[in-house]
C-alpha cells in the first residue's frame, strides 16, 4: 500500500482528485449491464460481477461481522476486505471504529484502487446512490455520475416479470421483497429519483449523464461511445464482447453483452389502463428520461 494511505490527509486529498465512475438511477434500468459492459473497459475496474456495495449508505458495514458480501466481492474476497480493515485500524489510532463515515468511504475506494484495481479508474454501481449523491460529490468532487432511466411502463412490468422468477424459483421473501411493490409505491420512487438526477446535476453542472435504457440497448455502441466521452476515455469494442464465461442468472441477459432492449408490452400483464394512468401520472418525467446525455443544471 502507498504511503498516502497512513494519513487522513492525504487520503481526502487523493479522492479530492479522484475522477470515479459511478452507475445509478432508477433500478430494472439497465445499471447491472451498464457497470459489466463498462468494466471491460481496460481503463475502469474491472469489477468480476455485479456487487451493489451501498457504501455510501453503510459505510460501517465495513467492520462488521460476517462481512456484508457484496462489499466483500467488490474488493475480490475475504482477504483484501482484511487488508483494508488493518489499513482502517492504522488510520484510526488502533481502532477503525473511531473514523468517520466519510474517511470509510475514501478508504474503501483508495484501497480498490491501489491494491485491488491497481492502475485502473474507481467504476461502482448502487442503484440507490441516486439518493446520496450530494454526500458523493463532497466526497468525490471530480466523480462522474451516470444515471439510468427507463420509461415507467416498462419498469413496472420488469419489476412484475423479475419478482415472477424470483418466486417460481422459490427464493426467500427477503430477496425478492424489494420488487414487490404497488405502481403508488413505483410512481413515488420515480419521483424522487428524478429530483435526485436534477438536484444533482445543479449541484455538479456537467457531472451528471442520463442513460435511457431504451437508448442504451437498441444502439449499445453510439451509447458506449457517447459515456466514454462522457467519461474523458477512448471507445474500447471490448465492451460490446459477450463474457469468456456466462454465469447462469436469473436476468439471463446479463450474461450476454448490450443488445437489443428487452421486450415488454401491454400483452405481458399491463393492461391498457393501468397503463394510461402510469403515463399520466408520469409524464413530466418521462419526457425528461427520454433524453440521454448531460443533464442540464436548473436555473437558481
Amino acid at each position: 500500500m502507498t504511503a498516502w494511505f497512513d494519513s487522513l490527509a492525504a487520503l481526502r486529498g487523493w479522492a479530492a482528485a479522484a475522477q470515479p465512475v459511478f452507475i445509478c438511477g432508477q433500478e430494472r434500468s439497465g445499471t447491472s449491464a451498464l457497470l459489466l459492459a463498462l468494466a471491460r473497459h481496460p481503463a475502469l475496474f474491472s469489477v468480476p460481477d455485479v456487487f451493489e456495495t451501498f457504501i455510501f449508505h453503510q459505510a460501517s458495514a465495513l467492520l462488521c461481522e460476517p462481512p456484508r458480501p457484496m462489499q466483500q466481492g467488490y474488493l475480490r474476497g475475504a482477504e483484501q476486505l482484511g487488508q483494508l480493515r488493518a489499513h482502517l485500524a492504522r488510520l484510526g489510532g488502533s481502532l477503525a471504529a473511531t473514523l468517520a463515515e466519510d474517511d470509510l468511504i475514501r478508504a474503501f475506494f483508495a484501497h480498490a484502487a491501489t491494491a485491488v484495481y491497481p492502475g485502473q479508474r474507481p467504476l461502482e454501481k448502487t442503484p440507490a446512490h441516486v439518493h446520496s449523491l450530494p454526500r458523493l460529490f463532497r466526497l468525490f468532487p471530480q466523480a462522474r455520475v451516470l444515471a439510468c432511466v427507463r420509461e415507467p411502463t416498462e419498469v413496472v412490468l420488469s419489476y412484475q416479470r423479475r419478482l415472477q422468477r424470483e418466486q417460481a424459483l422459490g427464493r426467500p421473501r427477503a430477496s425478492w421483497e424489494w420488487l414487490d411493490l404497488t405502481d403508488t409505491m413505483l410512481v413515488g420512487q420515480f419521483r424522487k429519483i428524478d429530483r435526485a438526477i436534477r438536484e444533482a446535476a445543479t449541484l455538479a453542472p456537467g457531472q451528471v449523464f442520463r442513460v435511457p435504457y431504451q437508448w442504451l440497448t437498441a444502439g449499445p455502441e453510439a451509447a458506449l461511445e457517447a459515456i466514454c466521452a462522457f467519461l474523458g476515455e477512448p471507445f474500447d469494442p471490448a465492451m460490446l464482447r459477450p463474457r469468456a464465461s456466462a454465469r447462469e442468472r436469473v436476468d439471463t441477459r446479463l450474461s450476454l453483452p448490450l443488445g437489443a432492449p428487452e421486450s415488454i408490452g401491454d400483452d405481458a400483464g399491463l393492461d391498457p389502463a393501468r397503463a394510461a394512468k402510469l403515463r399520466h401520472d408520469t409524464n413530466a418525467l418521462t419526457q425528461r428520461w427520454r433524453v440521454p446525455g448531460v443533464v442540464p443544471a436548473e436555473p437558481a
